[in-house]
């Protein structure tokens, strides 16, 4: 009898987890916008804009044209995926470019800011 209530009980809990966890679906999503922020490069501004919807990062546009091609370059190539895919700007630099790194992470975090994410 103990084992039955124990276990009903552990269904009960597990059963509110999961309604509390469960996806809202996208319709009462968070913030929504497009915002820009600007930090400092290796070799100038970076400018990044950010696109949220519902709460969920789409978009992310890296700019930083006095950035060294090659090495800088890959970063504003490939950060701008990692931000999406992560739906965050807490994601590792890149290897060999870690200050074009650091200015496209702040600054999407200064745009996400701007947006209310």
């Amino acid at each position: 009898m103990k084992r039955a209530a124990l276990l009903a009980g552990m269904l009960a809990a597990l059963t509110f987890v999961m309604v509390s966890c469960a996806s809202t679906g996208g319709s009462v999503g968070g913030p929504s916008g497009t915002a820009s922020a600007t930090a400092q490069g290796f070799g100038g501004p970076v400018n990044v804009t950010v696109t949220i919807s519902n709460g969920k990062i789409t978009s992310v546009e890296a700019d930083g044209p006095g950035e060294t091609q090659g090495i800088g370059s890959r970063a504003i190539d490939i950060l701008p995926g990692s931000i999406i895919t992560a739906n965050s700007a807490d994601v590792d630099s890149l290897s060999g470019a870690s200050v074009t790194s650091q200015a496209i992470k702040t600054a999407a975090r200064e745009a996400i800011g701007k947006i209310g994410n």
